[in-house]
């Protein structure tokens, strides 16, 4: 063919391919890469492609999954075998049997049974590359029905041109290439393909999508496929920028952190940004810290209410994967549910009080009762008590537990333990300090009750706290 003074001859697809190969560096000269082959027109277009790069030839490994799907599979085995021996490829081959098809979800079971299979071959051949065809139309296809079917605006991505596993990349070099410049590419060259004829089954969703939406906007705009790689480069670039900013302020709020197991946040820090900002702070800690994917939108905003609800301190939401989020005051922990996760104290656990003695708390306080003052900063409770009422005790608090207050009322230990935002998982190692017979004298560390002055013998309750109890609420004895 001819060309016309001041007219240049079109570009081949092999020729941008090659640019393509030179620019982006995904892999160096003989480096061994697998290649995700079906015999399909995009996957035999891929393979010659490789085969005719005129710099950076890597060696080709083949990779080829016979699911036992169709009745001319075995034909595609058969071709697919005598190919790569005609054109001294290495092939590596795997069989789906049919007994090993579920009933329902058969698309998703071979799409992991084929992943499996492509990790097994890379790490065999010490390859971290695998080729895969998904081109143009692949992507506008996917972004469209990601956009149809709802859900985290991460998947509009659709497909990336390259993207980092556990193994090393999948690349997908003919992404900027649409179906029909392959499907004329491959004629040309008169590569031979199979045709899937579940290909134009209309009950799958992708092919009414490919068959009868993506034609017409097509039609709109010849270029909407260009477009759309450009949204999905955009949209990429947007997102990794959004999560750069975010590791900053997710690390300031980020009290502790314990590897696929728990993440503890402080309230306060959380709440000095904005509401968007909040949930996208836990969304990134909960995706990219504890690597918990797929949480529906609706959960991130059930945890943003429970965050700020003030009339609500305390409180526990279920979140996919056995995994809970805990509101505990000005604490928020995502924690790993295990099976008997809170372990509740025996209630008949407990212990004699000596006298002129001290005690330990869990809290790193210590408190005793003793015949005579002592000297100190110390918080000191005078009680009057008689022998009846000895020997003290110390247990676990229970429900129904009151304190008798200076009015001649009651306060129950567990508004004790609410005014003095007490967690609920420290609550269950929380002691009160009672007499033999049953009077609760005080909840350490909390609050006392009022005793009158003129029964018994006088004692001193001393605390030595960390925190003084006049910090907390409703620790008067009222």
């Amino acid at each position: 063919m001819s060309y016309k003074k001041g007219y240049y001859k079109p570009v081949s697809l092999q020729q941008k391919f090659n640019q393509m190969v030179l620019q982006n560096n995904w892999w160096k000269t003989d480096q061994p890469v697998v290649v995700a082959v079906s015999t399909g027109i995009d996957s035999m277009t891929l393979l010659y492609l490789l085969e005719h790069l005129d710099q950076c030839s890597p060696q080709i490994i083949v990779a080829y999954v016979d699911h036992c799907l169709r009745e001319q599979s075995q034909r595609e085995t058969v071709f697919i075998q005598q190919y790569c021996s005609d054109h001294h490829l290495k092939l590596v081959q795997a069989v789906w049997n049919r007994k090993q098809h579920p009933q329902h979800g058969i698309e998703a079971a071979a799409r992991e049974f084929r992943y499996r299979f492509f990790r097994r071959v890379l790490k065999e051949n010490q390859a971290t590359v695998l080729l895969t065809a998904h081109h143009g139309d692949d992507l506008a296809e996917t972004m469209l029905m990601k956009l149809v079917r709802g859900g985290q605006i991460e998947s509009l991505i659709g497909i990336a041109e390259q993207r980092p596993t556990s193994f090393g990349s999948v690349v997908r070099p003919l992404l900027h290439f649409s179906k029909k410049e392959i499907h004329q590419f491959a004629s040309s060259v008169h590569i031979k393909w199979f045709e899937d004829e579940t290909n134009r089954d209309l009950t799958i969703q992708r092919n009414r999508f490919r068959h009868q939406i993506v034609p017409k906007m097509k039609q709109e705009n010849p270029r909407m496929l260009k477009h759309f790689v450009d949204y999905s480069k955009q949209l990429k670039t947007l997102i990794e920028v959004n999560q750069e900013l975010m590791r900053p302020a997710a690390e300031e709020i980020l009290s502790s952190f314990k590897p696929g197991r728990q993440l503890t946040l402080s309230r306060k820090l959380m709440t000095s940004y904005s509401d968007d900002v909040q949930i996208s702070l836990v969304k990134f800690l909960i995706e990219k810290k504890l690597k918990i994917q797929n949480i529906p939108l609706n959960q991130f905003e059930e945890i943003h209410r429970l965050m700020t609800n003030t009339a609500k301190p305390q409180g526990t939401l279920s979140l996919p994967n056995g995994w809970l989020f805990i509101k505990s005051y000005q604490k928020l922990t995502i924690v790993k549910k295990v099976d008997n996760h809170v372990i509740k104290p025996k209630n008949d656990e407990q212990f004699m009080v000596i006298l002129d003695r001290w005690y330990s708390l869990k809290d790193g306080s210590r408190f005793g009762v003793f015949t005579t003052k002592i000297l100190g900063n110390y918080k000191i409770t005078t009680f009057h008590l008689s022998e009846k009422d000895f020997p003290l005790i110390i247990r676990h608090w229970r429900n129904g537990d009151r304190l008798r207050l200076k009015n001649g009322g009651h306060q129950k230990v567990s508004r004790v333990l609410i005014n003095a935002k007490i967690p609920q998982e420290d609550r269950l190692d929380t002691n009160v300090l009672m007499t033999s017979q049953d009077e609760i004298l005080a909840v350490p560390g909390l609050k006392s009750a009022f005793f009158p002055e003129n029964l018994g013998k006088v004692f001193y309750l001393i605390e030595d706290q960390k925190q003084s109890t006049s910090e907390r609420k409703g620790i008067d004895n009222e």
